[in-house]
């Protein structure tokens, strides 16, 4: 399958919506991560779209979000507040909050809900958030509308185990947390490639390789060059291996390397 990311038709996706809104239609696009939410909003701010346009992903933390653009009409307030609320009116009434629930027979994680959801060959632009249960038994979905009731209708299995789905309301308070496990190694340096290989315990040649075949994001903006530096602070995602947010380098070892803590979600 090519996963290559195609700028000139997410441009366009993106200014499609705009002008659909321009029409006077509210337009509620895809899901987008972090990266293409900063893109979608350069290329509207390029065409002159300034305050007409905000992102909503079903609860004010949602890390991916839809894009909205709104008609002239629906602009009553243009502080980012304001859209904001008002792209949560629109687009709110158009994402589905799914409630699936393992029967304890194992745990499941992020990764298996998202692999069973994509396995019915829904496409990831139309699914938000998935957040797992602390006990590992469920998972709430969030995704477009119409993509819910498909999913309701077919899921029946995450990994090895049988689920059940129904659309739901969100509990009071929903303020969910990845869960993160600890990661502790040491590194030669600060350089991604030396990074990279102790997140994912790999050699640092086949880290080099995943950095200039693209498959490693940092910020959610791709890498390329295996000697540039890693911060603390940093996200890195690496493509089938998960992501991973750096917390330090902590001292020297007698050897002279860095000791690197971080984290990888889970």
């Amino acid at each position: 399958m090519n996963t290559e990311f195609d700028g000139e038709l997410f441009s366009a996706r993106v200014l499609e919506f705009s002008e659909r809104a321009g029409r006077g239609a509210p337009a509620p696009g895809d899901f987008y991560t972090p990266r293409e939410i900063r893109m979608a909003t350069e290329i509207l701010l390029r065409h002159g779209k300034r305050g007409t346009f905000a992102f909503f992903g079903g609860y004010p933390t949602a890390e991916r979000r839809r894009l909205c653009c709104l008609p002239d009409y629906m602009i009553y307030d243009e502080t980012e507040e304001g859209l904001s609320r008002a792209a949560a009116d629109v687009v709110g009434e158009d994402i589905a909050v799914l409630r699936v629930r393992g029967s304890g027979y194992r745990t499941l994680s992020h990764r298996d809900f998202m692999g069973a959801i994509l396995n019915l060959g829904i496409k990831r632009h139309t699914v938000g958030d998935i957040i797992a249960d602390e006990d590992g038994f469920g998972a709430y979905v969030f995704c477009e509308r119409k993509i819910g009731r498909f999913i309701v209708e077919n899921l029946s299995r995450v990994a090895s185990d049988a689920v059940t789905v129904c659309e739901t309301e969100l509990p009071e308070g929903f303020a969910p947390e990845r869960k993160t496990e600890p990661i502790a190694d040491t590194v030669a340096s600060e350089r991604a490639d030396c990074v990279v290989a102790a997140l994912v315990n790999t050699s640092r040649d086949r880290a080099k390789s995943l950095i200039v075949s693209g498959f490693v994001e940092v910020n959610y903006e791709p890498m390329e060059k295996p000697d540039e530096k890693l911060e603390p602070g940093d996200t890195v995602t690496v493509r089938g291996e998960g992501k991973f947010r750096i917390e330090g380098f902590d001292g020297v070892t007698r050897r002279g390397r860095l000791r690197l803590s971080a984290e990888k979600f889970i």
